[in-house]
């Protein structure tokens, strides 16, 4: 299978191609610059020289570096085109993923954040490349554990600093130079991770990448009320918190024993439904590849 990504170049779009490389070996890929200008050439000559059987496309909402629709379009007379979009529950990506639809710019839109929105094609959840979670004798000293942008003065960031200061919470902050192998190597160290399910804007709902991961790496997961998780799993499967409060009780208070039965069956569910090759084969039969 001969796959070109195109993608910005961010943390998270270079994590989708690891788990899609996981699964169908080394492919080829692309970055261009969303807040740069715009070079849509660019997009057209990647096609032209590397005859993929599908593209990729992990891009930025509104930004100057953008492809144009009509680029966009005519990447799709080259090769099957899939838009993946991690945000399309979040209300500020509704009016482009409506533009991509009404001017015909991909072949599939993919919402790869659990939320079944009319403005998408089909709904996944986030690809994970196990390799990164996986490993024998790593010590489980932090109780329960937070990594990635706490952000700053939102309902995100002021419930896991309440957690951090008062609620045994250990926080991972992510720097600009880390890279996916310190987020992995921390969560190894976790017997229990704290997920938000808002999206970025805090009008919505969504399930993140972490939830994967966390069944990949084993340790339990403290979802936040709101999440569309139990559409996908069962309750069993993790602990809900509402507010700071409910969590930092679900960390003191859940025996060792709890913590560990809910990882398992997490694990279990994350590895017999939700494999790389799983998730992106889904993908690859609804555009007949």
């Amino acid at each position: 299978m001969r796959a070109l990504w195109i993608t910005t170049n961010t943390n998270e779009t270079t994590n989708h191609v690891k788990a899609w490389e996981s699964a169908y070996g080394p492919t080829v890929h692309r970055t261009f610059d969303h807040m740069a200008l715009r070079n849509d050439w660019m997009f057209l000559d990647w096609a032209r020289e590397i005859r993929p059987s599908v593209v990729f496309y992990v891009g930025a909402n509104l930004a100057p570096g953008n492809p144009r629709m009509d680029t966009l379009s005519e990447l799709r007379s080259l090769a099957p085109t899939v838009l993946l979009c991690s945000d399309a529950a979040d209300t500020p990506w509704h009016p482009v993923l409506r533009q991509y639809r009404k001017h015909n710019s991909f072949d599939l839109l993919v919402s790869l954040d659990g939320s079944r929105t009319p403005f998408v094609d089909m709904t996944i959840l986030t690809p994970v490349a196990p390799e990164f979670f996986s490993g024998d004798g790593q010590s489980r000293d932090i109780r329960c554990g937070f990594s990635g942008t706490v952000g700053r003065w939102n309902t995100r960031a002021e419930t896991i600093n309440a957690l951090e200061w008062f609620g045994g919470l250990t926080v991972r902050r992510r720097a600009p130079t880390d890279g996916y192998e310190d987020h992995a190597a921390f969560m190894r160290r976790c017997r229990m991770v704290l997920n938000t399910s808002l999206t970025g804007s805090g009008q919505a709902h969504h399930i993140k990448g972490r939830v994967l991961e966390a069944g990949w790496v084993g340790c339990a997961l403290l979802e936040s009320a709101g999440s569309p998780i139990g559409e996908w799993f069962p309750d069993d499967c993790y602990f809900t918190w509402r507010d700071a409060v409910d969590a930092a009780a679900i960390i003191k208070d859940t025996s060792d024993e709890e913590i560990t039965r809910r990882a398992t069956r997490l694990a279990e569910e994350v590895r017999s439904r939700f494999t790389p090759m799983q998730i992106y084969g889904e993908v690859l039969k609804r555009i007949g590849l």
